[in-house]
């Protein structure tokens, strides 16, 4: 996950500061940009010719756009944003092995279902706008107190939206997994299991970054 500046303990310099800050500016408006395109296409597409155009269109982009994010646990392991790099892997993880192992692997399942189509908006949503904040966060040191709202509000209807979408890929790829490799759906089985203790853990952090909203002297930190 992008956040906004180095963490105090790098004490870089004010030529050093200002090359990451324009770094990460271009960085989250870039994905920014990238999110936002992605979400209203597959929208209009879902809307128009329903979830196998979204599939036949967008997986290609959708799977390597996930894939790039890898270079977040990297931020978040230098020090470059003040992230946790556990949460960020785990974060990075899940999404690539869903695109990756789950979707890639079972297109006819990713086409058929309606649950593809409905992560991949909620995903690129609630990127949009923490990119977005970001970017005027690193770029500016100022952020609209819309889009502040929407950063810490938006993901409670989005995240939920988005882990059942890739719940119900994973349950429907297991009988067709058999044909794959018999020991394979219990491997499914297991990581569809594993969605609840990381819903709790992923969740709770968002949460406890929004309670922070509430006191007056971490406002700025966020």
């Amino acid at each position: 996950m992008a956040r906004s500046r180095p963490s105090a303990s790098s004490k870089p310099t004010s030529k050093s500061n200002g090359l990451t800050n324009a770094y990460l500016c271009f960085y989250n408006t870039a994905s920014a940009l990238l999110r936002l395109w992605i979400l209203v296409r597959v929208s209009l597409l879902w809307r128009a010719q329903g979830n196998a155009a979204v599939w036949a269109d967008l997986n290609l982009i959708a799977r390597w756009t996930e894939t790039l994010t890898a270079i977040e646990v990297v931020h978040a392991i230098t020090g470059l944003v003040r992230a946790a790099p556990a949460t960020t892997a785990l974060q990075v993880a899940g999404r690539n092995t869903i695109i990756w192992a789950i979707t890639r692997n079972y297109p006819d399942v990713a086409a058929r279902e309606t649950a593809y189509s409905l992560m991949l908006m909620a995903w690129n949503a609630a990127d949009a706008v923490r990119y977005l904040y970001f970017a005027l966060q690193t770029g500016t040191g100022r952020v609209p107190s819309s889009l502040l709202w929407l950063r810490y509000n938006l993901f409670i209807v989005l995240y939920p939206i988005g882990i059942l979408a890739e719940a119900r890929l994973v349950y429907e790829v297991i009988s067709p997994s058999k044909a794959r490799n018999e020991l394979y759906q219990y491997l499914l089985w297991f990581g569809l299991a594993m969605y609840f203790p990381a819903f709790y853990v992923l969740y709770g952090h968002m949460l406890a970054q929004r309670a922070k909203l509430g006191k007056p002297n971490n406002k700025k930190a966020l």
